[in-house]
């Protein structure tokens, strides 16, 4: 794979954006920007792709750190409501011996955000979305806005529920929400743990029977375990490099990062999806892996460097 990411493509990053607290003895914290999709939207930055982030974060010292730190790594944020009267979210982070991390939450925000100018979606863009942010009832209809203009450009749309570290007893009543973006996604990807908490079961098969009702392209990744490949034509397991991991914080998050630099390199969108074969799907999951990977042997949320041509070689 020669690697070149399309420039002419854009991908549009929705989702919460906090001020991560990270701490390996609960004494001493260091700072890092954080969020599912800000941790994903500057990995992708980082190797050349054209990123907006849709977020939200407080116009104070600590959204000014935020702000300043994703105009240095060139990602956009023309689309982010910088609210005067409310303070930028934070996330304690406490690592544990294995540096998988337990979360404390703190959030001042607005029941309403102000209206904002919509992307202009077009075919070729790619919108990245997911975790509890996507089915706030507060944040419902501006999610639905930014989804429906994705949808209507028919652009590819990937979403990441990331609910595993949610309340179970609020699941319930957001279910018909999930149905409501997996059918409206191209691509879902989520953890075992997600899918447990969602429909009681980390069966791959039994997952693929529910989801495929709504959403015919899945990905469960299983921490340590083997990534699972669901698509109409074929099912496909990839096994991940066994690591002693510095931070697993942003794991994830930068699995999606790697697979959708992999889709820009291979210029995939959603019309031509469905002709993509074995081969491809091999440098999608290998781009993903890698991009995971080398965050866990980082003390950010993010990779540290562009990686090499055809780096994702080695992870499949």
């Amino acid at each position: 794979m020669e690697y070149l990411i399309q420039q002419d493509r854009i991908v549009y990053a929705l989702g919460e954006t906090l001020l991560d607290m990270v701490t390996n003895d609960g004494l001493k914290f260091r700072a890092i920007p954080g969020g599912s999709v800000l941790n994903a939207s500057v990995s992708m930055a980082r190797t050349g792709v054209s990123v907006d982030l849709i977020s939200e974060f407080g116009n104070d010292k600590a959204g000014n750190l935020i702000n300043g730190f994703l105009s240095s790594n060139n990602v956009g944020t023309d689309y982010c409501v910088k609210y005067p009267g409310n303070k930028t979210s934070l996330a304690l982070a406490f690592l544990d011996e294995n540096k998988n991390a337990s979360y404390a939450f703190y959030h001042d925000t607005p029941d309403e955000l102000p209206d904002t100018t919509l992307p202009a979606f077009k075919k070729d863009d790619i919108l990245l979305f997911g975790s509890i942010y996507s089915v706030k009832p507060t944040r419902e209809v501006f999610v639905e806005k930014i989804l429906h203009q994705a949808s209507l450009a028919g652009s590819l749309v990937f979403f990441d529920p990331n609910v595993r570290k949610a309340h179970p007893d609020n699941l319930d009543a957001l279910m018909p929400r999930f149905f409501h973006l997996f059918q409206n996604s191209s691509i879902v990807k989520g953890s075992d743990e997600d899918f447990f908490s969602l429909f009681g079961t980390n069966n791959p098969e039994a997952i693929y029977a529910i989801m495929n009702v709504f959403c015919k392209y899945l990905i469960i990744t299983n921490g340590a375990g083997p990534v699972i490949l669901f698509t109409p034509k074929f099912r496909k397991t990839y096994n991940v490099p066994a690591l002693k991991p510095i931070s697993t914080i942003g794991a994830g998050d930068n699995f999606n990062a790697g697979f959708i630099v992999g889709l820009l390199t291979l210029g995939i969108n959603s019309e031509n999806i469905a002709d993509a074969g074995s081969d491809e799907w091999d440098i999608l999951l290998g781009c993903a892996i890698g991009f995971s990977t080398m965050t866990c042997m980082s003390e950010t949320n993010y990779i540290v460097k562009t990686p090499e041509p055809d780096f994702w070689k080695k992870y499949i």
